[in-house]
């Protein structure tokens, strides 16, 4: 049975998105919608599609949310929106790791939000943005699908640091490629050689008897 979410549940679970910087079109809303209600009460909730395009509706009306003027489709916070939060210089949150749940463009708008906010220039959020969605992805696609804990951080240097942790699924790189799943080792090198080029140091460790992923990426901005 599908988790019973109220009218002003659904109202503040989307205006926490929003505050937190998120942008995409009416589908990635309600797409996130769900994924913060599956974490947190371990079901899927009971609002549809419409529900939440309505309330985003209200939100642009009221002036809080604006449409992306290259893009009518994305919504993202107003300048002057009464939803806009203070942003310091660490950020903590989770994710859950389905790529159903549209993780990578949730972390990558969180992630310019972040940086914008804190005045990096726009060439180092787009680098960090393309290196950062990577990450997700190989997370999302090696990963079991639930909780990936993210921090964002600018340190006193002005060092910009990724870290994520994740649970990852049994696979072996070796016997992949012996069984002809190419594609997905490819994925895999791909996105570790965009953050490499990208970041100037990225480490990952599995942990854990093999079952925890820990990346840490850096670059000096």
């Amino acid at each position: 049975m599908a988790f019973p979410l109220s009218k002003s549940e659904l109202e503040t679970e989307i205006k926490a998105l929003f505050s937190s910087g998120v942008s995409g079109n009416a589908k990635d809303f309600y797409s996130w919608v769900q994924m913060e209600v599956f974490r947190k009460f371990k079901d899927l909730p009971n609002c549809t599609f419409e529900n939440v395009q309505s309330f985003v509706d209200h939100l642009v009306s009221q002036g809080d949310v604006a449409t992306n003027p290259l893009d009518a489709r994305e919504y993202l916070l107003a300048e002057k929106s009464s939803l806009i939060r203070k942003i310091g210089t660490t950020e903590k949150f989770t994710i859950l790791g389905a790529l159903n749940y549209n993780p990578m463009q949730y972390v990558r708008a969180r992630l310019d939000h972040f940086l914008n906010r804190n005045g990096v220039i726009e060439d180092i959020r787009m680098d960090l943005c393309i290196a950062t969605v990577e990450a997700v992805e190989n997370a999302a696609k090696y990963g079991d699908g639930l909780n990936v804990d993210i921090i964002f951080s600018i340190d006193k240097s002005k060092v910009f640091t990724l870290e994520m942790t994740n649970t990852v699924k049994d696979f072996n790189l070796e016997d992949d490629i012996l069984r002809g799943k190419f594609s997905s080792t490819a994925t895999l090198m791909r996105g570790m050689m965009v953050m490499q080029k990208l970041f100037d140091s990225v480490d990952l460790d599995i942990i854990d008897n093999r079952k925890q992923a820990y990346l840490k990426a850096q670059r000096k901005l």
